[in-house]
């Protein structure tokens, strides 16, 4: 007993460790690229981040929540056959987006950096299937490998290098480092996961048929999660257009941080509990209920805690970019850590939602949100600038925040679905 202590203790620490790590690494990447690069690379940077994070839920059609909410409870041999019928059709579709991007490269001498991207999109888009795969089948010390080396390992090894050689301080050089990184995790899962049957699975003939299946039965969660990576990242489209490039680095130097602290909370509450909620409901409705009322008190003072540490790191570090325009609009920075903040809190109602199979209201409330969104930041962004950025995520985070609480408890203890 005390050695599987031990274990169990030194397994947390590890975890909190790569946590940390993958926090402080996208945090320090934004401030490197600030300082060495340029606010326009930056900003470029932001877009590609936007692009890689959103390319994955458009071309997984929801199909990946399906198959890792079941997951917790399918026979290996029928979870590696849904993941090859799942994978194969997302890179088929990967290799088309190459092809299309190619010829255009080729034709119209686009920059070739998007090829590169769409390249990283396809082992970031595994990657996080995988870690949402090992979080769900209670391995977090494997999902968090993953995450570690997507997040964090690539980002200790470039900063470095490019503080060391001055061509290394390029975009290119950037996500050439942020490829290998990627690919290296997809890489690890494979390699410590041979005995899963992955030969028997693809022995098979493939069937489209399950592919429709599938994506029907994915449509509300694919509409949902859709509507919630776009309430996530369009602000960044948003304000490149109407505060241009250089404003668009800023923002996204702030978003940064801030975005750095809700990912150390996704990590350390969300992702945990995430199997735990989906297990309560299939024990009963008030099990599920209680458990979720702890949930998001949890997430709330860990949001609070991380976000003004995080301010706090940030501060002290502001002199290192040597970029006075960045500290302009302290301000908006403040508003935006708080707007991200009562997003975290927006989110673990939506993750509460899910897991008790409530998708239609879930993904209403997601829909609800980018509609939200979209408006605020077009009526504000041209009044206050980056202020009205952070106050457009605040005012529409809030809002759904009191919506979500209003569905998960205000309803009937004996109801759980819509």
């Amino acid at each position: 007993m005390p050695r599987l202590l031990s274990k169990g203790i030194t397994t947390s620490v590890v975890i909190l460790a790569m946590r940390a790590s993958v926090m402080a690494c996208k945090f320090g990447l934004a401030i490197f690229v600030g300082r060495y690069l340029d606010l326009s690379s930056l900003g470029i940077y932001g877009l590609a981040v936007g692009a890689v994070a959103i390319a994955p839920v458009i071309v997984g059609l929801g199909m990946v929540h399906v198959i890792m909410r079941d997951a917790v409870v399918l026979p290996i041999g029928q979870l590696t056959n849904h993941l090859r019928h799942y994978w194969s059709f997302t890179a088929s579709v990967y290799a088309l987006a190459l092809i299309v991007a190619a010829i255009q490269t080729a034709v119209f001498d686009i920059s070739g950096l998007w090829i590169l991207i769409i390249i990283i999109m396809i082992f970031e888009h595994f990657g996080n299937d995988v870690f949402q795969l090992l979080s769900n089948l209670e391995r977090p010390l494997a999902a968090n490998v993953n995450a570690f080396l997507r997040g964090s390992a690539w980002i200790l090894v470039y900063i470095p290098i490019a503080i060391w050689d001055e061509h290394f301080r390029s975009l290119p050089a950037l996500f050439g480092f942020w490829l290998a990184g990627s690919a290296s995790a997809v890489a690890l899962f494979f390699l410590t996961n041979l005995s899963w049957p992955w030969k028997a699975a693809f022995a098979f003939p493939f069937e489209l048929s399950w592919i429709t299946k599938t994506i029907k039965n994915s449509f509300l969660i694919y509409i949902s999660d859709l509507s919630f990576v776009a309430s996530l990242y369009i602000d960044r489209y948003l304000v490149t257009l109407f505060l241009g490039l250089e404003l668009a680095g800023i923002y996204f130097l702030y978003w940064s941080v801030a975005s750095a602290a809700s990912n150390l909370v996704s990590m350390t509450v969300l992702q945990l509990q995430r199997p735990l909620l989906i297990k309560a409901h299939h024990a009963g409705a008030e099990k599920h209920r209680y458990l979720s009322g702890n949930f998001l008190r949890t997430t709330t003072w860990v949001t609070v805690v991380l976000g003004l540490a995080t301010g706090g790191a940030f501060y002290v570090l502001l002199p290192l970019l040597k970029q006075p325009s960045i500290a302009d609009h302290l301000p908006a920075f403040w508003l935006i850590m708080a707007a991200l903040g009562m997003r975290n809190i927006a989110d673990a109602g939506a993750m509460v939602l899910f897991t008790a199979h409530r998708d239609r209201i879930m993904t209403i409330t997601n829909v609800a949100s980018v509609i939200l969104m979209i408006v605020a930041q077009i009526s504000l962004l041209p009044l206050l600038g980056l202020y009205g950025a952070g106050a457009a995520i605040l005012m529409t985070f809030f809002g759904i925040t009191l919506w979500r609480l209003r569905l998960i408890f205000a309803l009937p203890r004996e109801v759980t679905k819509p």
